[in-house]
């Protein structure tokens, strides 16, 4: 065997580290090179093997990842709905990446709520959780939310839209997706009519058993306007956490909001951040209907609500 044909493969195997990156490694465009040395190719069929793995090696790192510390930022969630005891602002701020989740309310901060005639004042149930249940919503009505503190001032305005009505929910099986113990995976679909000429957004949640689902479920009508609809609630149990599988004896829940196209906005880029839409190397602040530099959003919508008890 010529001396040269095992230099050209010391040459190939040994690792050049500055030419490798932690992901990639060069060897992808190296490869079909030493596929043209047709005297070697048995003798290439164990080296590729080697190869790889030896490149690899090379090109293994361990990344310490640098990350800064951002400034803080206040968060606001405000909730108003048609229905009684459901006038609720929770007020927070971001957090680090490496800090945990848990909710750290803000509390101090003067809170109110104002139609066309009236302001409403909403108190402090717990830290950073700001409440009023006299307050109930009207379709049709504008509300402006006003949340000082701090020497701040965050202000949103929404308008509740007229419900749409929830006729029905049944469940249907995953023809293709089972549970993690092999059982079929079970999904809600909602059935409603959507109102014919203007413009309609919709969120769904889903509750089995009292626990939220935490996939946002949202649904417009681009493609629907003024026909009924048969909307199928899936959501992925990438997890194969049991609790949110639908099974036999589970209650489950579905709460259809109509909301405006600035609140279906700010969940839809919520949903991307959270999921990574492909298009971003790092997920940006989702989009917020709130104004003075808080993040978060303020939805007036009104509620619709069926149960059912999984067969």
């Amino acid at each position: 065997m010529p001396t040269a044909y095992f230099s050209a493969i010391i040459k190939l195997i040994q690792p050049v580290p500055r030419l490798c990156a932690p992901h990639c490694s060069p060897l992808c465009h190296q490869l079909p090179i030493t596929l043209n040395f047709k005297p070697m190719k048995n003798t290439i069929k164990y080296i590729i093997p080697l190869l790889i793995a030896a490149t690899l090696s090379a090109c293994e790192k361990a990344i310490d990842l640098k990350l800064k510390d951002s400034t803080p930022q206040y968060v606001v969630e405000g909730v108003l709905t048609n229905e009684a005891g459901g006038c609720k602002v929770l007020l927070s701020k971001t957090k680090n990446f490496t800090d945990n989740n848990n909710f750290n309310g803000i509390g101090g901060a003067t809170v109110t709520i104002a139609d066309e005639t009236n302001t409403y004042t909403l108190s402090p149930t717990s830290a950073g959780i700001y409440q009023n249940n006299t307050l109930t919503g009207t379709p049709g009505h504008t509300y402006k939310l006003n949340v000082s503190v701090d020497g701040k001032t965050f202000t949103s305005t929404c308008t509740m839209l007229p419900a749409v009505k929830l006729d029905s929910i049944y469940l249907v099986k995953d023809e293709l997706i089972n549970n993690k113990d092999g059982t079929p995976r079970k999904y809600v679909t909602a059935q409603y009519h959507d109102p014919a000429g203007v413009k309609n957004y919709y969120r769904f949640v889903q509750y089995v058993n009292g626990r939220k689902e935490e996939t946002i479920m949202l649904e417009d009508d681009e493609f629907t306007d003024g026909q009924d609809v048969n909307n199928n609630l899936r959501f992925s149990n990438d997890n194969d956490n049991p609790a949110r599988d639908i099974r036999p004896g589970n209650e489950v829940t579905i709460e259809m909001f109509s909301i405006d196209q600035a609140v279906y906005k700010y969940f839809y880029s919520l949903s991307n951040s959270a999921n990574g839409d492909g298009n971003n190397a790092a997920p940006a602040n989702p989009m917020t209907n709130i104004k003075g530099g808080a993040l978060g959003y303020f939805s007036a919508h009104t509620v619709e609500r069926k149960k059912l008890t999984a067969p």
